[in-house]
């Protein structure tokens, strides 16, 4: 499975609900790195990858725009939604590596 299709269907599983499905698509290894502001937060292994994702409130979903795909990494504009927060804009990069998301990069726009 390529980056496009992983990726499609990692937002289809996250975005319906399925955490637990999407999670199960990051590898155990992974690192996802959060930029704040002048900060960056990196979040190493599935363990807290996951839990990242995993508690975000009822109703988050992240809806990609302007998807550019460069081989085994898949970019795209995110439209973050929040419930009762205002939606935001993150530049994201993905790498996918055998149908697993190896890295995450979440930079703000």
């Amino acid at each position: 499975m390529g980056a496009v299709d992983t990726m499609e269907q990692f937002f289809e599983l996250l975005n319906s609900g399925d955490r637990d499905g999407a999670v199960a698509m990051i590898d155990e290894k992974a690192e996802m790195r959060v930029h704040v502001g002048d900060n960056a937060r990196t979040l190493r292994g599935l363990r807290e990858i996951g839990g990242w994702f995993l508690r975000a409130e009822p109703g988050f979903r992240m809806m990609p725009g302007d998807v550019r795909e460069m081989g085994s990494t898949y970019q795209a504009n995110l439209l973050i939604i929040r419930p009762g927060a205002t939606s935001q804009q993150l530049d994201a990069s993905f790498r996918v590596e055998a149908g697993k998301i190896t890295a995450i990069n979440f930079t703000p726009r």
